[in-house]
């Protein structure tokens, strides 16, 4: 039994899915096949019977308007549509309606066999050309339920089959088509708790290594030991470890603000010519310092729906890291332009951003990891560039969050980061 529940435990949500939807289709079936046969027989009778005894309370209620001609038609009709077995006599004993010869010989099954088989009344009924009242005497017959019951055991076998082949069709595509986007949230939440927790232990590192710097220098003027006696010059490189410690925290809280808002998005119309042309001006002094060579081709008036606060930080991103790793007397290409997507059914406008920085390009192993947090192409994660490592992460996230596609290429001697709103 334990066997069977540990490989219970191993099996995808899919198959378990597929094995309780069909197993619980097939019990319904079951359980419909059994309703039917062990309550249908005293359902019918009890049917039965209430119609008869409505059909007999209306017809006695009736009677006295009829004569006895209209009486035997009436019970006629009754017999005949109700199955019954109908004798009417006079106070004499006289029969009226109905033949011995005939009621013996045609219904001596029923009325040979037990109670069980048959429903008898016996009852007295007027009519207006007598004086004195009939006595009419009823006999139905509940056999023919049996039978039918008989019937129902004898399919019981191509019951039981047809229910497993449809059991297991529905089971299929419950488990193919209606859970898949279940087993779609179910995927994407682990993914998403895997990049929480190697998001963390790559924070405890990239912590570690300011603080422990920090920590060094410190008690080493502490307890002025060999170098750093010289306490201004390791001073001020305590402060610089703690300015980078606060980036990186800072960083760390704008990635947290993202994921948490990221489901809330104020979108608004941006007009996105404008606001490029802001934030190129907002990176001149880096630009001027790296004697970087500025080529703006910004189509005008193009607007886009998003979050304001979120997109520009995320192009500001973008440009500062071109800036920030492009080599001294590059240039700096920027592209905004709009372009008309044509297919079967539809013609779509799509705006097209590209920040191009030439002079370097990046190894292609590395292309598909840019976007990761902490990610830096030195092999001694330095932070000469300025770089946490975070930048193009927050700059995934926000564009995500949007639904807009991304991504960053090499082309001949240069490095092009692409946004398709």
């Amino acid at each position: 039994m334990k066997k069977i529940f540990n490989k219970w435990e191993q099996l995808s949500i899919k198959y378990k899915l597929f094995s309780i939807t069909t197993g619980l289709l097939i019990a319904l079936a079951m359980i419909i096949y059994l309703i039917l046969y062990c309550l249908l027989p005293s359902y019918y009778h009890k049917y039965k019977i209430d119609i008869l005894d409505k059909s007999l309370k209306t017809l006695q209620e009736d009677s006295g308007n009829y004569d006895t001609e209209t009486l035997k038609m009436r019970l006629y009709y009754m017999s005949k549509d109700q199955n019954l077995v109908i004798l009417l006599r006079d106070y004499t004993g006289r029969v009226v309606h109905g033949k011995n010869e005939i009621l013996l010989s045609k219904y001596r099954n029923y009325i040979l066999r037990s109670g069980k088989d048959e429903y008898r009344v016996s009852t007295f009924i007027k009519t207006r050309d007598s004086e004195l009242p009939y006595n009419l005497d009823i006999i139905m017959p509940l056999q023919p339920i049996d039978e039918a019951n008989s019937v129902i055991r004898n399919l019981m076998p191509y019951i039981i089959f047809v229910a497993a082949i449809i059991g297991i069709i529905g089971a299929y595509i419950y488990s193919k088509v209606i859970t898949k986007p279940l087993i779609n949230i179910i995927n994407s939440e682990r993914e998403e708790e895997k990049r929480r927790k190697d998001f963390v232990a790559t924070i405890s590192h990239e912590l570690k290594t300011p603080i422990t710097i920090i920590s060094g220098q410190l008690e080493g003027m502490i307890y002025n030991v060999g170098k750093y006696k010289d306490r201004d010059i390791y001073l001020k490189k305590c402060y610089d470890s703690t300015q980078e410690l606060k980036d990186l925290v800072n960083e760390m809280i704008e990635i947290s603000k993202s994921e948490i808002l990221e489901r809330s998005l104020t979108l608004t119309t941006i007009e996105i010519s404008t606001l490029l042309n802001k934030l190129v001006k907002r990176q001149l002094f880096l630009i001027e310092e790296k004697n970087i060579s500025t080529i703006l081709e910004i189509q005008d008036n193009l607007e886009i729906k998003g979050d304001k606060e979120k997109i520009t930080k995320a192009i500001n991103n973008i440009i500062n890291n071109g800036i920030k790793y492009s080599p001294q007397g590059q240039s700096l290409i920027i592209r905004l332009y709009k372009k008309n997507s044509k297919s079967k059914r539809t013609t779509s406008n799509k705006i097209y951003l590209e920040v191009e920085n030439t002079g370097v390009t990046i190894e292609e192993q590395y292309l598909s990891e840019i976007f990761n947090p902490f990610f830096r192409i030195e092999k001694s994660r330095s932070r000469k560039t300025g770089g946490s490592g975070l930048g193009l992460y927050i700059v995934g996230q926000i564009l995500k969050s949007h639904g807009f596609e991304y991504n960053i290429k090499n082309k001949s001697n240069c490095v092009v980061f692409s946004v398709i709103f």
